[in-house]
């Protein structure tokens, strides 16, 4: 519905994963699904697609009637992602009614650049074919450092190939980045990586950088989310001219 959009559209950052996982809802069930809640002037958004998170979008204060009617029709709810002060408000409402504890397992910044700070590193250079079993391995690497739940997909890699940015030394990748589209006006970087073996030596910025550069080139900005805890990852995206623009994180089901 063209309503819904634009109230989505009130945020297109925090509101990406509807943008991308709504084509996948081909079909609703109790595991595939979509809700809208108005109550007065406020509203809020849901949608659950396998085997994406649930996902939040809009006021805390249609939480207790949104998990109502999840809880009360015994639609499926594992993990979800929104903006912190939904998920908050999620998370209290679980365990005060329903005696189910959820918590914050991912506290994310989702962090802006606008302006180039230094040059590009002619190191940095686009993977090809051959680099795809090396890629999918950073990428399982990437994915476990960071505690996720993503599925690598092999095929999905291949076809995205060329969206990834690499550090070669002796002919084997030890450093990563990949772009991703984010708004109209956006690219997202993803899946920034090094080897551990290579950390702690400025290899990671030239990536992020070189491919910051290259989206800002196109007339658009570089966004990421990063994880609040980790200091390290803080500290290069700020020296790179990244701001914080809202906090979000990932709420998991704390198994008895």
């Amino acid at each position: 519905m063209e309503e819904n959009q634009d109230f989505l559209n009130t945020n297109a950052n925090l509101s990406v994963f509807f943008r991308w996982d709504a084509p996948l809802l081909t079909a609703v069930d109790k595991i595939n699904y979509a809700l809208r809640c108005d109550a007065g002037n406020e509203r809020l958004l849901a949608m659950k697609c396998e085997p994406y998170n649930m996902l939040f979008f809009g006021s805390p204060a249609c939480a207790e009637e949104v998990l109502a009617f999840i809880m009360d029709g015994g639609y499926e709810l594992k993990s979800y992602l929104c903006g912190l002060a939904v998920g908050d408000r999620m998370l209290e409402i679980l365990k005060e009614k329903y005696g189910i504890v959820y918590e914050e397992a991912l506290a994310m910044d989702f962090m802006r650049a606008t302006e180039v700070t230094e040059p590009s590193d002619e190191s940095v250079t686009m993977p090809c074919e051959e680099d795809l079993d090396e890629i999918v391995e950073c990428v399982e690497a990437f994915v476990k450092d960071c505690g996720l739940l993503d599925r690598v997909d092999r095929e999905k890699t291949l076809k995205s190939i060329a969206s990834y940015r690499v550090i070669k030394q002796d002919g084997r990748i030890i450093s990563m980045a990949k772009r991703v589209p984010d708004t109209e006006n956006d690219v997202k970087l993803s899946a920034v990586y090094t080897r551990p073996e290579y950390r702690g030596q400025g290899i990671a910025r030239k990536v992020v950088n070189t491919l910051k550069n290259e989206i800002l080139s196109e007339g658009k900005a570089a966004t990421l989310n990063v994880d609040k805890k980790n200091p390290i990852s803080n500290h290069l995206y700020s020296s790179l001219g990244f701001k914080r623009i809202f906090s979000q994180g990932e709420y998991r089901r704390v198994e008895a």
